[in-house]
């Protein structure tokens, strides 16, 4: 397998992964139908921070360790709490601020200037840690990418997770285009429900993830 192979069944398998539905999906639709599309490069970007940590630890030979299930459930315990956490203080947000929801008002969401957020970037790691399929596709498809890398060293390294962390980031920019385009007056009537029932969404895999972290069965 050749580099350029590398770089784009890495691409095309992380797109297939990236573009599943799921809380990550969720989060981004969310945020940036609040704060605008950029918020979706401050999530992907913790997501990618958290890979990249991934990465370098099953370089590192921790693949055994990060495959016990105590491990997992730890880490899926710590992520889903974060989860619930997300979806109840979306939705009790909108509550509070947004009361002409429940009014049918037709006025537009408040625009806000752009301000980076770097809570956002936690949010993209912490939300990919409550996922416990996230981890075990690391340790099954990954690892095989990861051991035909190695072939060509750190350049295999590098070429491997650009192709891979590419294919989150150009997805997500897509769904946080989408997600600012709900706050348009288009949109104006549904916007906010939808924020309601992305909320519902980030509850509620919350709480499967913590069944999971929980009982060990998914």
């Amino acid at each position: 397998m050749g580099l350029l192979v590398l770089f784009s069944t890495s691409f095309l398998v992380g797109f297939s992964g990236a573009s599943a539905p799921g809380p990550l999906m969720t989060l981004v639709l969310a945020q940036s139908s609040i704060g605008g599309w950029r918020k979706s490069i401050e999530i992907v970007s913790g997501h990618a921070i958290l890979e990249a940590v991934l990465i370098t630890l099953l370089l590192l030979g921790f693949q055994t360790f990060l495959e016990t299930p105590i491990f997992l459930r730890i880490f899926s315990f710590i992520g889903s709490l974060f989860l619930i956490y997300s979806g109840i203080t979306l939705f009790f947000d909108i509550i509070k601020d947004r009361v002409s929801l429940f009014q049918g008002s037709d006025d537009p969401p408040r625009s806000k200037a752009y301000s980076f957020n770097p809570s956002l970037i936690l949010a993209g790691a912490l939300t990919s840690l409550a996922n416990p399929y996230w981890l075990l596709w690391w340790l099954t498809v990954g690892v095989s990418f990861i051991a035909q890398a190695k072939n060509y060293l750190i350049i295999g390294i590098l070429t491997f997770y650009i192709g891979h962390i590419l294919s989150d980031y150009v997805w997500y920019l897509f769904i946080g285009f989408l997600g600012e385009g709900l706050s348009l007056p288009f949109w104006r009537r549904v916007y906010r429900y939808i924020l309601i029932i992305a909320s519902f969404f980030l509850t509620g895999f919350g709480v499967y993830f913590l069944r999971y972290a929980i009982s060990g069965k998914t």
